[in-house]
Formats: C-alpha cells, sequence, structure tokens
C-alpha cells in the first residue's frame, strides 16, 4: 500500500513553495493544489539529500500550517494538509521545520485525522489516504518527534530558561498520549493486518524513543487496552430496531388470545450484543511483546503502587483500584440480614473503605486486577513482583481488597497452560487459607477458583492435593449451607465431565447432570499452553473429596443431601460401574464367559486386599467408588414421611442411573445404554459389594419391597375398578363396589409418595381426595391400561417407557396436581434398569454357564441376585425363559458328574440349596403372573 518514491518532477520549482499554494482562487483549486503537492513532495523525497537545494520548501512549511489551511473548514483540505506534512517530516528528519507549537498543531490535526480510519471501509479511495499517514508514523517515526519536543521542553524547564516550558512539556506529552490512544484505537477487524502491524512499529517507535522512565500517562493508554480482555462486546449489526420481524407472506394474526401470544410467522430478535475479538488489545499486546524490555519495570512499579494505594503513583493516573464486580458485591448493603434503624444499623452493611476506593472516573471492566491477569497472558515476567504484592492484600483487613486479591490470584493460579502457581508456592498456600475466610462471598469465589484450578493444572499434583483437601474441607464444614452446595455441583460437575480411567476421549461426557448446578462461573479465561486442550483426568480428584461429598448426604437440609447422592451416583455409574463392564459392553451379547470370570478375578483380588488376606492396601479406584452404592441404599432411610422428595430420587437414582436406563434401545454417542448382559454383571457387582454393609442390604430389600407392596395395590384397585364398571350404574351394588374400589385407590396413595408442598404448607388431605377422585373417574380407558401393564413385576422395558410418555399426555385434563401424582406413581411402580425380568433371566444364564465352567463362587454371585430378585418379586423368576433355565439349571447341578473338588465348592456355596428356593418361590410366582389383571382383560374385550 505504500507510495513509490518516483523521480523527480519537472514541476518541482513551481511547486515547491508558499505561492504555489496562495493563488488558490477556490476550495477545490486548493485541493487539487494540496494533492499535486504530496505527490510531488512524495517523488522528491527518495532524492533529496539537503532540503536547502529547495528554499521555497520553508515557505511551504510555514504556509500550510497557517490557519488557513491547516484548520481549514472543509475535512478534505485538512487531510490533505496532513499528508503533505507528513511528507515533510520525511524530507526534514530528524529536524522538522517548525516551531514547538506548529509541531502540536499538526499533529493535533494528523490524530484527528487518523481517527476516522477505525470506521473506514478499506475498499473506499479515502482509506489510502488515511492509511498513508499511519504508513509514515510507522515507517519514518513521526511520532518521535513529539519524544523529543517533550525531553527538550523537560531540559530546558530544568536549566530554568523558560517559566512556560513546563507547561510546553505538559502540551507535547498531551498530544503524544493522544496520537498513542488513536493509534491503538484506529484498528477494526475489517482492516487488513498491514494496519495493526503499521500502528504496533509506531506506538512502539516512540516508547522506545524515551530514554528515561515511561510517563504513566502514556502506560496507561496501553495497560487500558490491554485490561479490556481479547474479546469484548459491540453492538450487534442485525439487531435492528426494537420491533420483531416478520417472516415474507406472515398475516400477522395471532394464534391465541391475549398479548404474550406470539404472531403468526413472527422471527426472533437477534441478540442486541455479540462478542468480538478485540483489535486494540491485540495491538497492545505485540507492542508490550516488543518493548518488554524498557516497560516492564515501570509497569510493575504501577501496579505495585496502584494495589498498595501509593499516593505519588495514584495521583498521575486514572486507573481503577476497584474491580467492578467488587462494588456489585459489597457497596450495597446486606439484603439478608434486616437491621432496626438506629445510630449502628446503616454503616455495619457495607464494606469498612470500599469508598476510598471509589471515584467518578472508574473504567467499568479495566482495573488493576484485570490488567495483571491478562498481563500473564503476554508478559508474565512483569507479574514477578506484582503477585507477591497482591498477596498481601489477602490478609487485609478489607473485605473488599481480600475478594479482589483472593480473585485475582484465583485466575492467575488456575490459568490454563501456566505454572504461576508452581514458581510462587508460598503465595499458593497462603491464597489457600482464604478457603476458610470468614467472609462468604470469598469463600464462594475461592470454590470457584479451586475447582478451576484442578480442571487447568491436574499436572501439579502436589498442589492439585492441597486443592483437593481445600475443598474436602469446606464442603464438610463451611457453615454456610450455599457455598457447601456450590461445593458440591462443582465438584460433581468436574468428575462428570472428566476423562474416563482409561483416558477414551470417547466416553467424554455421557447424560446431563441431575443436579441444578451451574458452570465454573468464575470468569477465568484461558491462556494458550501446551495443555490447553487436553482434559482433567479423574484421578485430579482425591477420595477424601468425594468421600466429603458422601458425608453431605446425612445432611439434614433436603436440597444438600440430594444433589450429594445424584452426583455422586452419576460419578460412579461413568468412571466405575461401566469401566468395570468396558469388556463385557464391547463383547456385546455374545461375550465370553471367560470374560465375565476374569473380570470377577479382578474384583476377588481387590476384595481380598480390602479384607487384608495379600500385603497390598485397597486400589485407589475402589477405595474412591466403590462405596457409592452402599450409600445410595443408605439414603433409603430417608422415608416419605421425612424427605418425600429424597425417597423419589432415590427410586430414580437406582432404576436409571447406577446401571444407566433403558429409556432407548440405541445407544447414543457416549454409550450410555449398557446391554442386558453388562446390566446383569453390573448388577451382581453391585449387589455383592452392598451385602457387605449389612445394613445397607437391608434398605435395599426396603426399596424393592416398597415397590412390591405397590405393584399389588395397583394391581388390587384396577381390578376392583374393573369389577366395579360391570355393575349396573346407580344400584346398591354399583356403588359398594366403586367404594371398594376407592378405598384400594387410598391404599395405592399411602404406598405411593405423598403430595408435594404447595408454598408453606404440604399437600392437604382434602387435596389428596380431591386428585383420587379425579384419577378414578378418568373417562380415557388407556391410563388404566397403562398403569396394568406397570403393575405386574415381569413387564417389558418398553412398557414402563411407554407409561413415562403416554401418561403425562393422557392426564394433562385431570389437572397438573393429578397429573403429576401419575407420573411419581408411575416412576415407583415400573421396573427399572437396575432390577428387572431381563436381568434376572441373564442372571441365571450367566449362573448356568458359570457353574459349567466349574467355578461355582462366580455361579453363586449370580444366584444371591436372583434369590434376591424373586424373594420379592417372585414373578421375575416365573417368566417363561427364566423358569425353563432354572429347571434346567437345578437338574444340572443334580445330574452333572463332577470331581470331588466341585463338589466341595457346591456344598461351601449352597448352589442346590439356592436352587431350589428360588424354584420354590418361582414357582408360586408362576401362579400369580399367569393370572390376568381383570382390569386388562376388560381392556382387551373393550
Amino acid at each position: 500500500m505504500a507510495s513509490s518514491r518516483k523521480s523527480k518532477s519537472s514541476k518541482a520549482p513551481d511547486v515547491l513553495s508558499a505561492a504555489y499554494l496562495e493563488r488558490a482562487g477556490s476550495k477545490n483549486e486548493l485541493l487539487r493544489r494540496l494533492s499535486t503537492l504530496t505527490t510531488t513532495l512524495t517523488s522528491l523525497g527518495d532524492e533529496l539529500d539537503d532540503p536547502s537545494t529547495h528554499p521555497g520548501l520553508l515557505s511551504l512549511s510555514t504556509a500550510l500550517v497557517s490557519p488557513a489551511i491547516i484548520s481549514h473548514r472543509d475535512p478534505s483540505v485538512r487531510l490533505h494538509a496532513v499528508l503533505a506534512a507528513c511528507e515533510l517530516f520525511y524530507i526534514y528528519a530528524p529536524e522538522p521545520p517548525w516551531a514547538s507549537e506548529e509541531i502540536l498543531e499538526i499533529f493535533g490535526q494528523l490524530t484527528r485525522q487518523l481517527g476516522n480510519l477505525h470506521g473506514c471501509d478499506p475498499t473506499s479511495a479515502q482509506f489510502e489516504k488515511y492509511f498513508r499517514i499511519l504508513e509514515q508514523l510507522s515507517e519514518v517515526k513521526i511520532g518521535v518527534v513529539l519524544v523529543d519536543l517533550i525531553r527538550t521542553e523537560r531540559g530546558t524547564r530544568h536549566n530554568g530558561k523558560a517559566a512556560s516550558a513546563g507547561q510546553g512539556e505538559n502540551d507535547a506529552l498531551e498530544t503524544l498520549i493522544e496520537l498513542v490512544h488513536t493509534l491503538l484505537t484506529c484498528t477494526s477487524i475489517d482492516h487488513p493486518p498491514e494496519v495493526a502491524a503499521h500502528a504496533e512499529l509506531a506506538v512502539a517507535a516512540c516508547i522506545e524513543e524515551f530514554e528515561g522512565s515511561v510517563p504513566i500517562a502514556l502506560l496507561e493508554e496501553l495497560l487500558t487496552c490491554v485490561g479490556q480482555g481479547p474479546v469484548v462486546w459491540v453492538t450487534n449489526p442485525a439487531f435492528a430496531g426494537g420491533k420483531k420481524r416478520k417472516s415474507p407472506g406472515s398475516s400477522g394474526k395471532k394464534k391465541g388470545r391475549g398479548s404474550a401470544c406470539k404472531e403468526e410467522g413472527e422471527e426472533a430478535l437477534p441478540p442486541p450484543q455479540i462478542q468480538q475479538t478485540n483489535p486494540s488489545y491485540l495491538v497492545a499486546a505485540k507492542v508490550l511483546r516488543r518493548t518488554e524490555d524498557k516497560i516492564s519495570s515501570p509497569i510493575a512499579a504501577l501496579l505495585n503502587g496502584l494495589l498498595t494505594g501509593d499516593p505519588n503513583i495514584m495521583d498521575k493516573t486514572s486507573l481503577s483500584t476497584v474491580d467492578a464486580e467488587a462494588v456489585a458485591l459489597f457497596s450495597s448493603p446486606k439484603s439478608s440480614k434486616k437491621k432496626k434503624k438506629g445510630a449502628n444499623s446503616s454503616e455495619k452493611d457495607e464494606s469498612p473503605t470500599l469508598a476510598s476506593h471509589l471515584s467518578p472516573n472508574v473504567k467499568s471492566g479495566v482495573n488493576v486486577y484485570s490488567i495483571s491477569y491478562e498481563l500473564h497472558r503476554i508478559a508474565p515476567q512483569i507479574l514477578t513482583t506484582v503477585i507477591g504484592t497482591v498477596s498481601t492484600s489477602l490478609v487485609n483487613t478489607d473485605v473488599t481488597k481480600r475478594w479482589q486479591a483472593a480473585k485475582l490470584l484465583g485466575r492467575l493460579f488456575g490459568a490454563r497452560g501456566g505454572d504461576i502457581a508452581g514458581r510462587f508456592v508460598v503465595c499458593f498456600r497462603e491464597w489457600l487459607r482464604r478457603s476458610y475466610d470468614p467472609e462468604p462471598k470469598i469463600r464462594e469465589t475461592m470454590v470457584k477458583c479451586l475447582v478451576n484450578f484442578l480442571t487447568t493444572q491436574f499436572l501439579e499434583t502436589d498442589l492439585c492435593t492441597d486443592v483437593n483437601e481445600a475443598l474436602a474441607t469446606i464442603i464438610m464444614r463451611d457453615p454456610t449451607l450455599d457455598i457447601r452446595l456450590l461445593g458440591i455441583h462443582q465438584v460433581c460437575d468436574l468428575a462428570h465431565t472428566a476423562l474416563v480411567a482409561d483416558n477414551d476421549a470417547s466416553m467424554v461426557g455421557g447424560s446431563s447432570m441431575l443436579i441444578n448446578g451451574t458452570n465454573n462461573g468464575n470468569g477465568t479465561g484461558n491462556a494458550n499452553g501446551s495443555s490447553s486442550k487436553r482434559q482433567h483426568p479423574i484421578s485430579v480428584i482425591s477420595p477424601e473429596l468425594l468421600h466429603a461429598i458422601g458425608n453431605r448426604v446425612s445432611s439434614k437440609n433436603k436440597t444438600e443431601h440430594k444433589d450429594a447422592i445424584t452426583g455422586l451416583a452419576q460419578i460412579y455409574h461413568k468412571h466405575y460401574i461401566r469401566q468395570k463392564l468396558r469388556f463385557v459392553q464391547e463383547g456385546g451379547e455374545d461375550v465370553s464367559i471367560d470374560e465375565i470370570l476374569e473380570l470377577w478375578k479382578e474384583q476377588v483380588a481387590t476384595q481380598g486386599k480390602k479384607e487384608g488376606k495379600g500385603e497390598a492396601t485397597m486400589s485407589l479406584e475402589e477405595e474412591k467408588f466403590a462405596w457409592i452404592p452402599q450409600r445410595v441404599f443408605e439414603c433409603v432411610s430417608f422415608s416419605d414421611a421425612t424427605d418425600a422428595e429424597m425417597r423419589n430420587r432415590i427410586f430414580q437414582i437406582v432404576d436409571d442411573v447406577l446401571l444407566g436406563t433403558q429409556k432407548s434401545k440405541s445407544k447414543d454417542s457416549n454409550g450410555s445404554t449398557l446391554t442386558p448382559t453388562s446390566r446383569a454383571v453390573g448388577l451382581a457387582l453391585i449387589v455383592n459389594a452392598v451385602k457387605e454393609k449389612e445394613n445397607a442390604y437391608k434398605w435395599m430389600c426396603t426399596l424393592f419391597s416398597q415397590r412390591s407392596h405397590l405393584q399389588k395395590a395397583l394391581g388390587a384397585y384396577l381390578d376392583a375398578r374393573s369389577r366395579s364398571k360391570e355393575c349396573t350404574s346407580g344400584t346398591p351394588g354399583a356403588f359398594a363396589a366403586d367404594g371398594e374400589a376407592m378405598e384400594k385407590l387410598e391404599l395405592v396413595a399411602s404406598l405411593s409418595a405423598p403430595l408435594p408442598e404447595t408454598g408453606k404448607s404440604p399437600g392437604s388431605k382434602a387435596d389428596l381426595e380431591t386428585i383420587l377422585k379425579k384419577v378414578h373417574g378418568a373417562k380415557d380407558k388407556h391410563i388404566f391400561r397403562i398403569l396394568s401393564t406397570i403393575s405386574l413385576p415381569a413387564h417389558s422395558p418398553s412398557a414402563r417407557v411407554r407409561a413415562f410418555d403416554e401418561l403425562p399426555k393422557r392426564t394433562k385434563s385431570l389437572g397438573a396436581s393429578a397429573q403429576s401424582w401419575v407420573k411419581t406413581l408411575a416412576r415407583r411402580c415400573a421396573m427399572g434398569a437396575f432390577l428387572n425380568a431381563e436381568s434376572i433371566e441373564h442372571c441365571i444364564i450367566l449362573s448356568q454357564e458359570c457353574f459349567e465352567a466349574e467355578e461355582c463362587e462366580m455361579a453363586s454371585v449370580f444366584l444371591e441376585v436372583v434369590k434376591m430378585g424373586t424373594s420379592i418379586f417372585p414373578s421375575l423368576g416365573s417368566t417363561k425363559e427364566g423358569f425353563s433355565n432354572l429347571v434346567e439349571f437345578f437338574d444340572s447341578s443334580r445330574t452333572t458328574v463332577m470331581g470331588a473338588s466341585m463338589k466341595k465348592e457346591m456344598e461351601k456355596y449352597g448352589v442346590v440349596t439356592t436352587l431350589s428356593e428360588i424354584l420354590a418361590r418361582s414357582g408360586s410366582g408362576t401362579t400369580a403372573s399367569s393370572r390376568t389383571p381383570s382390569s386388562e382383560k376388560k381392556n382387551k374385550e373393550d
């Protein structure tokens, strides 16, 4: 884009004089002559060794800076005057032919013209002219003239030769600051890269020209651009006006009544603001890197002075020392603590010294803390002394300063790709102590920063150990419920998104968390580094941290214990049971029994270590995850009367989380659905682990017993209702049958979850009666047909899916309360993916295969699952395939010729006795399951 230097023009003697400009009779003529002059000066510059050979240049220089030209009312005239002056700067370098005041006048006009470059279209004719100014500033380094002028005026003032020299220095410095500000902000994302490159070189030339310290005002311009960050919010060009657009051909008719209804064909408005790369940041960052040796010490001194409140620094800068978020957090009174009006009530609710930090010149979003954070991306060595200064504020009595210091250090220590925590270990450990700060907002910020540290700095194993300990202490002992909940949510989300043990990237992700937690809302940015694309592994979370979450399951707060057990169950499914079963899952339904036996041998080895049979201790994986199912089933101790929502959540966790879900037959992209064989093996592993803790095993049986009783009660109600429908309407028999059905429905309600709380009081008995009457009197027969299918324990997984899909739609007309009650009833009644007919059938098959492989111990493990299931749901063992396999297994165990060791093993594990008990229960269930409820008979007839 640079204009080439042409050969000397033959018209030069006539053009290069003041008379040439003075002869212009009109504005257009003046503009034409200025354009010709600029072209001539451009061609003359490279070949002119001595400007004195053209005496008219001096008079021309004087004419250019006259008010009639340099301050002409026409912007084009002023622009061409600046272009000509830039050429004269090049010709007369290094001594310009103007006085100080005239130089300042030229640079003032030059800065104003250059400012137009930001909004100029690169394809326009004006762009070339503005770019020429920028090019001269970069290549000829015209800006250093102002630095020389500052130095000259400063020397004059020190020698005492002029009383006005101090004012001259200030004027020159102010002009330079305006020029640098314009250079940093004149670039746009639509401009070619040469614009930013020239702006960078122009600013760097001015900085490098200073012999001593760089003025604070100049540093402030650079740091302000840096503090804005690499991405900024700008007005969305697509956002037009405040009215919603309509698609072509739309009639504008409303679909419903009321002003809130959307109009037909109406398009949603785009967001008013969008994020965009900040070109000023990029230019300032490159300038800092280029001139780091020159300005690192002055910037460090400036930042340290701001952080310590040095009056010599504070008086020279307008940079803010308060984070904008701190103003929002600590400037307003705490609404949670209501105090009576009095002499001492209004002052204690605010940060004691926040007012001393606030000023009318606070720049939103740009402050010493945001600048310090961004500097670690650009020139981290500048922060060598700054981090120590920030650390001293961690123990400041001012809560605002402590919070700002804790947040900044948290962002710096957790910056992806950085190693600041490892370099400043003493400051890091001092920062960790803020986890126990008396101010809740500081502890809340620490939780977010600590979790972010584990996400990004997982290679720093020693430091991560300390972070795990701090988080565990917060979750277990913090006095504020919201902070404990935040810790639980953040850690569970961290674990759920972590890489699995075998670092299989395809396993990352999984189903969404049930916890209504939030992401790391810590506002931390990610610096470019070697680990910027690496995801944290599950090993970054210690067993003690997960046990701390498990400790909160016994909390009295309903939300806390519900969220804690939900997060743990999801972590268990992703990082433990799926990893245990990964080879079984890969084998599908045709997986070799040897694969399952190998899995069991590994498990037995772990159990042996746990019992002290080996010298090694429990593996880290077992210590971290194996105890979670026990904790889940211990939560069954929360009764419906104590916490019905917790009981509902446990049903959901057991049915759909521990072993995945059966919602869809097809696997999703993350493989969240296990095969029936994998679920059977997983069920055996979980039941075997839960049996180690007798109390947990009893609660597990209690949970399924409640489901069994509910299924029986629901089946009895459906039979009674079907019989009542057979009676003639209005007869005494009809009333009696209807009353009997209502009594049985009330029994169903007593075994199901109570009504949820409405407002401050739980659902009343009258509300329940109203709901039951609505359900009982429902006209849609399909509702009861669906309920009849899930009242039988041996129903298929598709029946459960159909119930969950259809019942909410068909009960919507009964009202929200009745709909919610029926949904909860279906949730508690339907057999989930954990224990159902399909899993029992596969346990029977696997037990038989283990027996045939002469592995009686593993066969007994699967039989114990079948025994537990059929003891509660006898019909689970009475399916056609399941019962047939049981009989075959029983006959084989009695008639197969086997060695003495095999017989001894069979007696040890009681295989035949267990089979006999299962067959006896399943035989009783065969009769019950073969009976079709009268309600279903009636439905089929209908």
